[in-house]
């Protein structure tokens, strides 16, 4: 089964990448910027200065004032989003693995959709896997190519090796994880991506098991990162602990992004998945 159905891909259609920055590149392209151009999408007018183009001026607003004021049209700049994606041994869980690469899927299609640019990297066994490419015709290789990763061995953690893999000319990035790393590096990271003016947005996914575990008894728990072991008796009352301290550490890492100007979005396990991945998506505004 492909990572998006048609019925999901029609969807698609109908929405795209809100631009939360201003965009850096000039080329042309389908999504309005902060700054003003030529395009056909009015914005407002302004007081006519010597050096302006007379072509602007609007001799209605002339003959109405006796002022000349000169139209002003939003400029379109095309977005160049960049994607990374994961592969730690902690996203080899349960329904995670599938669901992030549903929505780094999800978002490449709607990057090429709209013939902005596209480029992402997945770290693979002994090599980055990347790709970077414009254009519809290159939306089902996209899919197809993050259809046949796969989750790797913990060499390095996955958020020191963020800065690195995101091009100097991407003004939009999407950082696809589970989020369970330490807070102390995830402020690092969030530190250093804060030094470039870019749209940065974590999406955090997670497996159905980390949200609503059903052990109980005792059980050898091996971690999948540091393959680190510990012997456990699993009990109602260590089940409670460990969601009151899941839910403190995501919102700690929602305070982070936040307070270095980024976005964080959690969408969690759930059947129909892509729906609500979309329905968050649009809830925050990320898409439209």
């Amino acid at each position: 089964m492909p990572l998006l159905t048609t019925s999901t891909m029609n969807k698609l259609a109908n929405y795209r990448i809100v631009s939360r920055k201003r965009q850096a590149n000039g080329r042309r392209g389908t999504h309005a910027s902060q700054r003003f151009g030529s395009s056909l999408d009015f914005s407002d007018f302004r007081v006519y200065e010597p050096g302006d183009d007379v072509r602007q001026i609007d001799w209605n607003v002339y003959a109405r004032t006796d002022k000349l004021f000169i139209k002003r049209f939003l400029d379109e700049q095309e977005m160049r989003v960049h994607i990374v994606l994961d592969t730690t041994p902690s996203m080899n869980d349960g329904d995670k693995w599938l669901h992030a690469q549903q929505v780094a899927a999800l978002f490449g299609y709607l990057v090429l959709t709209h013939d902005d640019s596209l480029s992402f990297t997945a770290k693979q066994p002994e090599r980055l896997h990347t790709f970077r490419k414009k254009g519809t015709m290159y939306r089902h290789v996209f899919q197809a190519k993050v259809e046949e990763l796969e989750t790797t061995k913990a060499d390095e953690p996955f958020l020191s090796t963020i800065a690195s893999q995101i091009p100097k000319d991407a003004n939009s990035v999407f950082v696809v994880t589970d989020g369970l790393e330490a807070l102390s590096e995830f402020e690092k990271t969030c530190q250093l991506l804060a030094r470039r003016p870019r749209d940065i947005r974590f999406i955090i996914v997670s497996s159905e098991q980390e949200e609503n575990p059903d052990y109980f008894g005792d059980y050898l728990l091996v971690d999948r990162e540091s393959s680190e072991s510990l012997n456990v008796t699993v009990t109602p009352a260590m089940i409670k602990r460990y969601e009151t301290t899941r839910k403190h550490h995501f919102e700690q890492l929602e305070n982070l992004a936040s307070r270095y100007g980024h976005s964080l979005v959690f969408v969690p396990s759930q059947p129909d998945f892509l729906s609500a991945a979309l329905h968050q998506f649009v809830r925050f505004q990320w898409i439209r």
